[in-house]
């Protein structure tokens, strides 16, 4: 018996069909549902009926006869889910996660989003189906579309539910012999052995029954091993040596839609086509181009963004790699050669695609008038609106040991392990309290980063004019240290310089955070003298 849905006290209770909804993710409106799914969010195998005709790759019909059936044997549709591992949270998001409860075993994050331990190891996004059963369901999930789970008795982990054929129950296979019609070749019929839960290349290879309507067809189409398939538009490179195909019943690919394919099915996401030679014959790529949902890439390799920053990264990385808001094949091999990038470490050819601090715009500064000094107003962190802003998340222990002091020279310690987690290279920091301040850089990255340290308390950063331009140099080196400064005024003259203000901010009314915002008003500070 599956344990109730646990209900905070005076809450609605909710009907057997909510689900856990994001507020980023929902139903496009411009497509019909992908992947096949049913009303439950799930993917079921076909059962051939008696009655019912069979269509031939030919497209001629087969007559279906089922010999030896025993009267007590049971012909249902047999669920088809891609296996519980692939709805495991990433390592880096466990430790935001409160303690299970005590009876349930759930974590609760709020009112929507609960989560459970299993006893095959890993963690899971839990959700609940039409039927009022508990399920593994991804972040990108409209309905949950993994397994059944339930909690072991006396524990607070849970597992995968056992099926009748999991525990051995139903050893049952039917065989199908299909019949020779008066105008088939002998040597062609062929009487195969199905078992009810095989999915064969329904699940391996489903782009093989992507093939596209006639009336579909057209220039922006292919051909591979006498299939035609529809395209993802090309983009700004019609010549580009990668193509892919696409199903045919997906319209358009916008961040949200294609969230939600790599969220419910891997194997529904286009696929690249390449010529081979020495024939130059298209073929389809057996690698999938992406093996996570986007937002996961970012979260893996930026692990301590916060999760609105790591949905706007996501999306701003998206659009600046297919050059607007829809795919095109080439901006989704930029977003393979990115992902690879970070894996290998390798050089990124296009920066600013590759670094979440070279996607923030260049927030303005105000000034009330000459002398005096210049207010950056701090945008708001909410999931609305483009990314403008970036927030890491802490630790308590990091948190209680940069309130102890609050000093200058601890905050650049924070925000030097805040780099690092993220794969930068921080200039060691003084011991200086004053004009707290740091240079980092990515390895085979040609940037270099200055970033000015702020304790706010509210939304606004307050930065004084210099009023001393010929002691900026000794200023700077006292800041930063030599090696650093040598290193801002190379990239200054080589134009690779990037401004930054980052810190701490406290908010009466929203969790504290660290920030980093880009702009280019350090430049008041250091460059009258450079």
């Amino acid at each position: 018996m599956s344990p109730k849905r646990p209900l905070k006290p005076g809450a609605n209770n909710p009907s057997p069909d909510t689900t856990f909804t994001l507020p980023d993710v929902g139903p496009p409106t411009l497509h019909r549902l992908p992947l096949n799914i049913t009303s439950h969010g799930t993917e079921r195998a076909p059962v051939d009926h008696p009655d019912t005709p069979v269509q031939s790759s030919s497209s001629r019909s087969a007559s279906l006869e089922i010999a030896d059936l025993p009267l007590e044997t049971h012909i249902t549709p047999v669920t088809v889910h891609a296996p519980i591992e692939h709805f495991f949270l990433p390592p880096n998001q466990l430790a935001r996660l409160p303690a299970p409860n005590a009876l349930s075993g759930i974590r609760e994050l709020g009112t929507q989003r609960h989560f459970v331990d299993l006893q095959e190891g890993g963690t899971v996004l839990l959700g609940i189906d039409s039927e009022n059963h508990y399920r593994a369901r991804l972040n990108s999930d409209f309905r949950p579309s993994g397994p059944r789970v339930e909690r072991l008795e006396g524990t607070l982990t849970w597992r995968v539910k056992p099926t009748a054929e999991s525990a051995g129950d139903n050893d049952s296979r039917l065989t199908v012999k299909r019949l020779r019609t008066p105008d088939e070749d002998p040597e062609e019929v062929v009487a195969p052995k199905r078992s009810s839960t095989s999915t064969g290349d329904d699940w391996s290879d489903p782009w093989k029954k992507w093939e596209a309507p006639p009336q579909h067809a057209s220039s922006s189409s292919l051909e591979v091993d006498g299939i035609r398939f529809l395209l993802v538009p090309r983009g700004s490179d019609p010549d580009h040596p990668i193509v892919y195909i696409k199903n045919p019943e997906h319209w358009i690919y916008d961040f949200d839609y294609m969230e939600r394919i790599l969220g419910t099915d891997l194997m529904q996401q286009p696929r690249g086509a390449i010529r081979v030679p020495p024939a130059n014959q298209w073929e389809v790529d057996p690698n999938l181009p992406f093996q996570h949902p986007l937002k996961q890439y970012i979260a893996n390799y930026f692990p301590q963004l916060s999760e609105i920053s790591v949905a706007k990264v996501a999306r701003r990385q998206f659009g600046l790699a297919n050059d607007g808001d829809l795919a095109t094949g080439v901006g989704l091999t930029r977003l393979r050669q990115t992902f690879n990038d970070w894996k290998s470490g390798n050089s990124a050819p296009r920066p600013p695609l590759a670094d979440p601090l070279l996607m923030l715009p260049i927030l303005p500064t105000a000034s009330m008038g000459p002398g005096f000094a210049r207010t950056l107003d701090l945008p708001t962190s909410s999931p609305e609106g483009p990314l403008k802003r970036l927030d890491f998340n802490l630790t308590r222990q990091e948190w209680d040991d940069f309130k102890t002091t609050q000093s200058g020279t601890e905050l650049k310690w924070m925000m030097t392990a805040i780099l690092n987690r993220q794969g930068y290279d921080v200039f060691p920091p003084t011991s200086t309290n004053a004009f707290p301040a740091l240079v980092f850089r990515r390895r085979n990255h040609p940037f270099v980063f200055f970033i000015s340290l702020y304790r706010v308390k509210g939304r606004k950063i307050h930065q004084p004019l210099n009023t001393d331009p010929n002691a900026t140099d000794a200023r700077l080196n006292t800041q930063i240290g030599y090696a650093a400064l040598q290193e801002i005024l190379q990239a200054h003259a080589e134009k690779k310089l990037v401004w930054l203000k980052g810190g701490s901010q406290v908010l009466a009314s929203q969790t504290d955070t660290v920030f980093i915002v880009r702009d280019d008003e350090s430049r008041l500070e250091t460059l009258a003298s450079l």
